[in-house]
């Protein structure tokens, strides 16, 4: 079997003058915030995230969010959930607000070896990097998303305008595609992870275990990569408060510097899910970060 193919080398930490372009509503308590650099460039790679420093002084640490999108050298588009004070605040940024961003951070996804038969799996905000990572392909694989009901597919035109007909959508409550969870959507397309090679997954985090898992099942050879959702509150390795157990060794990884994105198997996803984890791109844990 040959190896995977490297991954490309963490593009360099800056921390950036930004200003917010716009912050659209695209959901149920869903934004998009496009946000322009003042100075210089930003590249990054999909998979990798960057912490906004939140422009109050009541907060202490800044918040972990995905990077949806880079449209230009200058631009950087973030997708969000208003689920706490942080993201509440948020909520209220208006076009020409100045804020300060560090990123990028932590390491990205390995790029698909077969981008045309390749999964990428999203769980509400989760969906952010794995759509990163196809928009960055030649070829278009299969998306699989799952959220609660229609209201929650903040991302729908676009998704559709990167997948078309492979665009598969699951709702809990069945409001909109598939009546179920993103699980039960895949066990009905068991011939698409047959042929798959790669997956690559984001969501809460027992959403990503079971999902892992159902893969592994119908077709052992395929390699699945987790982008993980946790506490954040430094997202440099310095506090260790983002750390997860894995499974090829004693000591737990810190998954802004080691993660967020692992291959499944080094996860031991029964002490991860046993945390409290929060979706990355949507806040830090308000109890942990003030």
């Amino acid at each position: 079997m040959q190896p995977p193919p490297q991954k490309p080398l963490p593009t360099p930490l800056t921390d950036m003058r930004c200003q917010v372009v716009s912050n659209q509503i695209c959901g149920n308590q869903l934004k998009l915030l496009r946000l322009r650099l003042l100075d210089g460039s930003f590249q990054c790679l999909p998979g990798q995230f960057v912490m906004l420093d939140l422009p109050e002084s009541q907060f202490y640490f800044r918040r972990p969010f995905s990077v949806l999108d880079t449209p230009d050298p200058q631009t950087l588009d973030i997708y969000y959930k208003q689920v706490g004070i942080g993201t509440s605040l948020m909520w209220g940024f208006q076009p020409g607000q100045i804020i300060n961003c560090l990123g990028p951070l932590g390491n990205g996804f390995t790029p698909p070896e077969k981008p045309e038969s390749a999964l990428y799996i999203g769980g509400g905000i989760g969906i952010a990097p794995p759509y990163f990572l196809a928009k960055t392909q030649k070829e278009t694989g299969h998306c699989f998303y799952g959220v609660r009901n229609a209201e929650e597919i903040g991302l729908e035109t676009a998704l559709e305008a990167q997948f078309g007909k492979n665009l598969h959508i699951a709702t809990d409550n069945g409001s909109a595609g598939f009546h179920g969870n993103v699980c039960q959507l895949l066990e009905q397309h068991t011939t698409l992870v047959s042929q798959a090679q790669e997956a690559y997954v984001c969501g809460p985090t027992r959403m990503m275990a079971a999902t892992a898992g159902l893969l592994k099942s119908i077709n052992p050879a395929i390699r699945v990569e987790v982008s993980l959702e946790e506490r954040m509150p430094c997202g440099t390795g310095a506090c260790t408060g983002c750390v997860t157990p894995r499974t090829d060794r004693y000591l737990p990884a810190k998954v802004c510097l080691e993660g967020p994105v692992f291959e499944a198997g080094l996860i031991d996803w029964q002490g991860a899910a046993s945390h409290t984890s929060h979706p990355l791109g949507a806040s830090c844990r308000e109890a942990s970060c003030p």
